[in-house]
């Protein structure tokens, strides 16, 4: 499957990375790439592994830079001990629209200039080349919004995951071929633009039906606080309207997705309990369902 760029024209070939081959080892360090901020941890001893951290919704007061560097912080007894390389995307309003954005912004795999699946395929991309000591698949985790773009990005980019965690997620894209983009399968054809002072551009999206059943045969935990249960609004093709319904709700259409094509799932759901919407409470689920080995 060709690698989604919902900005037609806006990929760019060559970027700067900040050199991740001279990184300090056993450092939370900020960086800056051509695409936007990002936080990365680099282990102490050669790493066999990335994992990409996908913060949530920034408030309107918040950076979203120092957001992902909180996110990284907490998995960093973890990095050291998988030796993991940690690669947190800042997803500002400004470029990826953190808090609101066209077509929901990082959530839906948009971005401003470049796609936010674009940006974080480059830091990959380049600290594989860094480190040719890592795995070529990624572990993936987000929360919230970020839960949001781990379920587009799967179904776009499943074969550079080995597993991933969708945490709290409010909307999916369900394997609904009646359902357009980014709630479904099929296609999203529409102009965009990102401020009323950008030119409009025209956005094709067509993503491949089987990406939905490789991201099915991957391992994938959904995982939501059991007191998750605030109504939200309801959106046409995701069934459910709390957090945890929705959840269940795309793990038994994944799982129904498989099974009709005589593959086994390896999608299941997480409830945490006397956890509500709270990204630090749900993290050592989190950590504890990326490395598990789910169905198979």
């Amino acid at each position: 499957m060709s690698a989604m760029r919902p900005l037609v024209g806006a990929l760019i070939l060559l970027f700067g990375l900040a050199p991740v081959a001279g990184a300090t080892r056993g450092a939370v360090q900020r960086q800056v790439h051509e695409y936007g901020g990002f936080v990365r941890y680099v282990p102490e001893a050669d790493p066999h592994e990335i994992v990409v951290l996908v913060h949530g919704t920034i408030r309107k007061d918040e950076s979203a830079l120092a957001v992902a560097e909180t996110f990284v912080k907490r998995w960093v007894p973890v990095a050291e001990r998988r030796r993991l390389v940690l690669l947190a995307p800042a997803f500002d309003q400004e470029n990826f629209g953190g808090h609101a954005g066209p077509g929901g912004g990082y959530r839906g795999l948009f971005g401003r200039e470049v796609g936010a699946d674009v940006f974080v395929n480059a830091l990959v991309d380049a600290t594989r080349a860094a480190f040719p000591t890592v795995s070529a698949k990624i572990r993936l985790y987000g929360h919230s919004a970020g839960g949001q773009f781990v379920s587009r990005y799967l179904v776009m980019h499943p074969e550079r995951v080995a597993s991933a965690v969708i945490g709290s997620a409010g909307t999916f894209a369900f394997p609904d071929p009646d359902v357009r983009w980014t709630n479904g399968m099929k296609p999203l054809r529409r102009r965009m633009r990102w401020r009323d002072t950008d030119p409009w551009k025209q956005i094709a999206i067509e993503p491949a039906p089987d990406g939905w059943l490789k991201a099915a045969q991957i391992p994938v935990t959904v995982v939501v606080g059991e007191r998750d249960d605030s109504k939200t609004k309801a959106i046409p093709g995701n069934p459910g309207r709390t957090h945890v319904e929705r959840g269940r709700a795309w793990v038994r259409a994944m799982q129904a997705l498989a099974r009709r094509h005589g593959k086994r799932p390896r999608v299941r759901f997480v409830a945490v309990k006397n956890v509500g919407h709270n990204s630090k409470a749900l993290t050592p689920a989190s950590q504890r369902a990326l490395f598990a080995q789910v169905g198979g």
